[in-house]
């Protein structure tokens, strides 16, 4: 077996190709940190990323509010404690005020209110004459960023001067409501006065104590004394406007009673001769007892006899009726209880009787037969007579109770229009009644109430009392300096990783093999870290220093030991991994812009596969800006673009690389006009296959693959496309692009090598576990060596 075959893969491994290192080149974790979510790894690295921005916004930001804050002046606040008791609940009312009345609901807010009403503030201003005291406005601000600075490093503890009485202000003359009333302000003073009382208002604040009839009233200020001087004399004005409202109130109420007790006795006289009148004209009693109406009585009686006659007039007609509708008269039952009806009925009896013991004997011709028939029928028509008599006397009975039924319902009428009339009159004369005594009710009200208020004149007791006064504030509360400046630090460390994480979002770059395989959806071949200074060295260009040029894309994997060497070593097992059956011969290394590093990486991956044993050719296709004959320090003079142009002598075309024998060079010669048509060119897809026959590799430097067509062209004539891209500078957009150009001309694309990676912006065990591996691993060499030489 050759030494190119040894790393051969096997036939079944075939589709595990397309993605070789995300196993190799994608280290992960082991230990604690291998069940953590990548998110939280992703997140820490963009905040670790741009800590110094974090860290400046930061420091920027804390350093401004610090200097701030100490810049505002501190505040003292001054507390004073009065007592507001609502006087007794009264229960009358006037129609010019309350003399007594309900509690008040709103009360406590009333005087909270009136605490802090302008015109108390008015008042204050004017008693401590504060529009000429320049302390008032003038200490508002302290200094500018040196004194901030000083009191930052010493502390702000301003002493008051002199002692702090804990008593009234002494002497002070207060300025009340009487007073601004019988001497009031101009406009242009109430203007002028206007700060003063905005500025007192501010800074006042009453807090009532809960479950008790105290306030605090609190004043801040910048200056103690004057926050001192401002609460106590808040106190003093709002006591002394109470004392004048109650002494203004007791006189009115006097004044206002003795005028309604005058008012009520004349309206009492003036009820009294009206009910009197009246009951004159309706003829009622003035007392209006129902007990002496006789026309109510006689209603009452009028109505009795009305049911009564309704009663016997219905009794008539029931009993009238129902005899006509009998169709034997003899079997009515007024008709049965007539006493005549009885006697005929029994002379009949009788007669029918003789008649019948005739019968017996004698025949109805008989002349005694016939006289006791003639005494029959006389009877018969005589009984008919008196039944029907009877009848006429029951209709008559009804005709008369119907007439009496008439009448007493006339009466009835009449009587109860007389007794309607009446009654409006009783209850008219009633309400005169209820009004009379109302108003001597409410009279002896007054009187009562005048004779309290002439006995509460000469107590003038407020209802507000000063408890205990304010003492000179010694230490500031205000503003809360420290609290500000780590709310600043605390919102500007949010802000400075919002914005890490917003620019991170911005930055469209592919940063890592992640976001190759996000976005670009290619297999990653390999990652190679960025060296210091390998800015330079990625563009190609020759580095001139004191010895002279260097081979400066080689000297990057000089050392055996470092990253960079072992991500190339890593590059080379993907590319011969990268195609099923045998390793690619012709890999073509391009880059989507200039200046990704593919001339580099190209001349490293030549190197490391030269080092496997192999037969390598590296050819600069690149014949717009040419870079191999600099990094191999070889002459240019002859090249690929000699053997287009005719000349096939490959041997002498064909440049050895001193340090490496098997590893061969082709220049790109001179440049040509025409590079597109020359790389495009029968012979130039002959020359590849007459070196593929002598090398087991061949390395394409190839120009941009967007900038120009010569990678597109090339892509067609190779075995594979190798695709370079700078990490952190090349565009998503941009590479996919490249790909899908590629991709259009049938290109087979093996990967993407991800280069210039700043890995300790991505894994921190990446960049630390070569150089941790090899120093202990020469310290281990050293120790034995020292071990053996004793």
């Amino acid at each position: 077996m050759s030494q190119d075959n040894r790393l051969m893969p096997m036939p079944s491994v075939e589709r595990t190709l397309d993605r070789p290192m995300n196993d190799i080149g994608q280290l992960r974790s082991y230990g604690p940190a291998a069940s953590e979510p990548s998110q939280i790894r992703d997140y820490l690295f963009v905040v670790l990323k741009r800590k110094w921005l974090i860290l400046s916004l930061c420091l920027v930001v804390t350093s401004l509010v610090a200097i701030q804050m100490f810049r505002q002046p501190s505040i003292y606040e001054a507390v004073t404690t009065i007592r507001i008791q609502q006087k007794t609940p009264n229960v009358l009312q006037t129609r010019e005020l309350v003399v007594n009345g309900q509690p008040d609901p709103n009360f406590w807010g009333t005087q909270i209110k009136l605490l802090e009403s302008p015109t108390l503030a008015r008042q204050v201003a004017l008693t401590l004459d504060l529009q000429n005291n320049p302390e008032f406005f003038g200490s508002q601000s302290q200094g500018g960023i040196f004194a901030a600075l000083k009191r930052m490093v010493s502390g702000d503890v301003k002493k008051p001067k002199g002692p702090s009485p804990a008593v009234a202000p002494g002497g002070l003359r207060v300025v009340g409501e009487a007073q601004m009333r019988d001497d009031p302000l101009t406009p242009e003073e109430l203007a002028a006065l206007e700060p003063y009382e905005d500025a007192i208002i501010a800074g006042e604040s009453i807090n009532g104590i809960v479950g008790t009839n105290l306030f605090h009233i609190k004043y801040v200020h910048t200056n103690p004394e004057l926050a001192q001087k401002i609460a106590n004399t808040i106190a003093e004005v709002f006591r002394s406007n109470n004392i004048e409202r109650a002494t203004l109130t007791t006189s009115n109420a006097g004044d206002i009673l003795s005028r309604e007790i005058t008012t009520q006795q004349d309206k009492i006289r003036a009820d009294q001769d009206a009910l009197i009148e009246f009951a004159k004209k309706v003829g009622l009693p003035p007392t209006g007892d129902p007990n002496l109406n006789v026309e109510a009585r006689r209603l009452i009686a009028l109505s009795e006899q009305v049911l009564q006659a309704q009663n016997a007039r219905q009794d008539a007609q029931a009993i009238y009726l129902s005899a006509a509708a009998s169709k034997d008269l003899l079997t009515v039952p007024e008709v049965q209880a007539s006493a005549r009806i009885s006697k005929i009925q029994d002379k009949l009896t009788e007669l029918r009787e003789k008649k019948a013991a005739l019968m017996v004997t004698y025949t109805a011709e008989w002349p005694g037969v016939k006289q006791i028939q003639v005494s029959i029928d006389r009877l018969e028509e005589e009984l008919k007579t008196a039944a029907e008599g009877t009848v006429s006397a029951l209709k008559a009975r009804y005709e008369a109770t119907k007439e009496h039924e008439r009448k007493v319902n006339e009466n009835y009428q009449q009587q109860r229009g007389t007794t309607d009339q009446q009654t409006r009159d009783q209850i008219e004369l009633t309400g005169l009644n209820q009004r009379l005594e109302a108003a001597k009710q409410y009279l002896t009200v007054l009187q009562q109430r005048y004779r309290d208020v002439k006995n509460a004149q000469g107590d003038q007791g407020s209802e507000v009392n000063i408890e205990s006064y304010s003492r000179i504030p010694r230490s500031p509360v205000g503003p809360p300096r420290l609290r500000n400046v780590m709310i600043a630090l605390v919102l500007s460390l949010v802000a400075g990783i919002g914005l890490a994480f917003l620019l991170d979002f911005l930055d469209d770059t592919v940063k890592s093999l992640d976001d190759v395989d996000r976005y670009v959806h290619l297999p990653a071949l390999a990652m190679i870290p960025a060296s210091h200074g390998a800015a330079a060295r990625l563009k190609g260009l020759p580095k001139v220093g004191p010895g002279g040029p260097e081979t400066t894309a080689l000297a990057m994997v000089d050392d055996v030991r470092s990253p960079i060497a072992e991500a190339y070593r890593h590059l080379r097992t993907s590319l011969l991994l990268s195609s099923a059956g045998q390793p690619p011969k012709t890999i073509l290394v391009t880059s989507s812009q200039p200046s990704e590093g593919k001339t580099t990486t190209a001349i490293n991956t030549a190197f490391m596969l030269a080092q496997t044993g192999a037969e390598v050719l590296i050819i600069d296709c690149d014949l717009r800006r040419p870079r191999l004959h600099t990094q191999f320090e070889v002459s240019n003079s002859r090249g690929l673009t000699t053997w287009l142009s005719g000349e096939k002598d490959l041997d002498n075309l064909c440049q050895v690389y001193a340090k490496t024998p098997n590893l061969k060079v082709l220049t790109s010669g001179p440049v040509p006009p025409n590079p597109a048509e020359l790389l495009g060119s029968e012979e130039m897809r002959r020359l590849l296959g007459q070196l593929s026959e002598r090398f087991a590799h061949i390395i394409i430097d190839s120009p941009p693959a967007i900038s120009f067509t010569d990678a597109s062209i090339l892509s067609t004539m190779v075995d594979g496309v190798m695709l370079v891209v700078h990490g952190g500078r090349s565009s998503r957009a941009v590479v996919r692009r490249a790909k899908q150009q590629l991709l259009d001309v049938g290109a087979h694309i093996f990967g993407v090598v991800l280069n210039n990676v700043k890995m300790e912006q991505h894994d921190y065990y990446y960049s630390g576990y070569y150089s941790n591996y090899y120093s202990n691993e020469s310290d281990s060499g050293r120790s034995t060596s020292a071990g053996e030489t004793a």
